[in-house]
């Protein structure tokens, strides 16, 4: 899948697949702009994606053109971690309708529910560690003056 990033803070996706993008050395160079994009419905614009963009991404007419593997870390550990906290609640309600007595396997487990804060803040931890190698990378000054030529603004 691709991801099209397009000034002010558009972003469009087309189902192609990704390595389409690591061929740069492609003459000529695809016509990104011909693919079918749509709207994307499942990741909103950020200033990280367009980071991201600006360091793994290929120019096209209208902005920059990412293949969606990259950005895989983007939001995870924030995602990990809502998840954690929508569990623990669902559970606590559970037990406050019954009037604070263990509900069936939904019982309370003390241990069992730090060990899975544990694991869950293990897991959001990697993909913080992951994100930061992929942030590490050194921008391409080529993406971020040609983005700022089309309009936009790149986070400094």
């Amino acid at each position: 899948m691709l991801y099209r990033l397009r000034p002010p803070a558009r972003l469009t996706w087309c189902d192609v697949p990704g390595y389409a993008v690591s061929r740069v050395d492609d003459q000529p160079a695809p016509d990104w702009e011909r693919l079918s994009w749509l709207p994307a419905e499942t990741r909103a614009f950020s200033n990280d994606l367009l980071r991201i963009a600006a360091r793994y991404g290929v120019r096209s007419g209208g902005g920059i053109v990412l293949d969606a593997r990259h950005t895989e870390d983007l939001g995870r550990a924030d995602l990990l971690r809502c998840e954690r906290i929508a569990a623990a609640q669902a559970r606590a309600e559970l037990r406050s309708g019954a009037g604070g007595q263990p509900v069936g396997v939904l019982g309370s487990n003390a241990r069992l529910e730090d060990r899975e804060w544990e694991l869950t803040e293990e897991a959001a931890r990697a993909a913080e560690t992951d994100l930061a190698e992929i942030l590490a990378v050194p921008v391409r000054v080529d993406l971020v003056a040609h983005w700022q030529r089309l309009g936009g603004r790149y986070p400094d």
